[in-house]
């Protein structure tokens, strides 16, 4: 991590200051084109020249620290298996430096311990390749994306942007770029080493492990913040979704992409895939690791075939190897939680929360390149106001 980052960060227990202690670090190479933007951004240098792979972030009020693991500062609130590895390494470190400091030890949201293992091994066993990436090309899926948040209306260079949930981290790593953004990209699982690994050349993309429900950032930080198919994996996709509502600066705006009921109900392969679906993830959510990987090793033939003749005469798909097949079998099957939404009923979280103009996904004509998933789904932006009394929801 940039020692950047530490300055967004606080304590996502009592939301309070952090202390950076820094162990271990390196230098992070910077073009002039980086050194001419960060100006530009009225920041210092400094505060990008230098990447902290090992240390802590220490909360004096609690006593407790948050570990920077691998170049990622550990944010979760509740044990976990990096957080420990961590303690045990530098157990007498610890103890010399910072006697009477422990990790947190909060319970944490129901079900987050198994959302972190199902999504770590989902995707900790998917490298990234640009030639394939949610059954798209990554540059289609790009451009999708593009689409979704609507990205020709706005103007988010030298912004700074949150993305909540950025498994492999293409999405988050593209928009930095092809934007001019600043943009910290948060998930609950390990997927942030591999996001890490991938795009740690990225001086303004930051990575955090973190939750939804305790994200450790300051209310009204961020210019827009965006979340495309995670907060439904959670226990409860409305209270994970209250967890982000005041990140958003007054007059920032928030963008959240959900499963709905009709996307499943389109075609006979989608209703059909439903219904196994409701009987077959429990069980399969459940299986310890190694088991769980063969139990799903049948399936895997099935979506390479679907694949290539979904990619046959259509630009729009990619083919699947036998990685990016298990990878969809995973994100089908092993979920412990899957929640579907309507537009109304987002809508209406949206507006008890503050936010107004809200303009629906599933409302807008989609060019020829963005998947009809896309438009199918309950995808609703609205705009903050903290001052101001909410206008009726609008559409487009």
């Amino acid at each position: 991590m940039k020692a950047r980052l530490a300055d967004l960060l606080v304590c996502p227990i009592d939301r309070g200051p952090l202390e950076l202690v820094e162990w271990a670090t390196k230098p992070v190479a910077l073009t002039d084109g980086d050194r001419a933007r960060i100006e530009r951004m009225g920041l210092a240098v400094g505060l990008f020249e230098c990447s902290v792979t090992s240390g802590v972030l220490l909360n004096p009020r609690l006593k407790v620290y948050y570990p920077i693991v691998r170049g990622v500062p550990r944010m979760l609130v509740f044990h976990s298996a990096a957080v420990r590895q961590f303690s045990n390494h530098f157990r007498q470190r610890l103890d010399n430096e910072l006697p009477g400091y422990s990790p947190p030890s909060e319970e944490g949201e129901p079900g987050e311990g198994a959302v972190l293992r199902s999504f770590s091994r989902e995707w900790l066993n998917y490298d990234w390749d640009e030639r394939a990436y949610w059954g798209q090309s990554a540059e289609d899926l790009y451009r999708s994306m593009a689409f979704a948040l609507d990205l020709e209306g706005k103007d988010l260079r030298d912004q700074l942007v949150l993305e909540v949930g950025i498994g492999i981290g293409g999405i988050a790593n593209n928009l930095s770029r092809s934007l001019e953004c600043e943009l910290v990209g948060i998930d609950l699982s390990y997927a942030v080493d591999a996001a890490h690994r991938n795009f740690k050349e990225n001086p303004f993309f930051h990575i955090v492990q973190a939750s939804a429900f305790a994200p450790p950032f300051p209310e009204g930080s961020f210019d827009y913040v965006f979340s495309q198919g995670v907060l439904h994996h959670t226990h409860s996709t409305e209270a994970a979704f209250q967890g982000i509502t005041n990140l958003p600066r007054d007059g920032g705006r928030l963008y959240v992409w959900l499963y709905s009921h009709q996307d499943e109900q389109r075609t006979p392969l989608r209703r059909v895939l439903f219904a196994v679906e409701g009987v077959l993830r429990p069980i399969y959510s459940r299986l310890p690791e190694p088991v769980q990987t063969i139990a799903l090793a049948p399936w895997a033939p099935l979506y390479i075939l679907h694949q290539w003749l979904a990619a046959r005469g259509n630009d729009q798909y990619t083919t699947y190897s036998w990685r990016e097949a298990m990878h969809a079998a995973r994100d089908r099957w092993t979920p412990r939680f899957v929640h579907r939404h309507s537009d109304e009923e987002v809508a209406a979280w949206f507006s008890a929360a503050g936010y107004g103009s809200l303009t629906y996904i599933s409302r807008r004509t989609a060019p020829d390149y963005v998947p009809e998933s896309f438009t199918a789904a309950v995808g609703i932006e609205g705009q903050r106001s903290t001052t101001t009394s909410v206008p009726e929801p609008v559409t487009h």
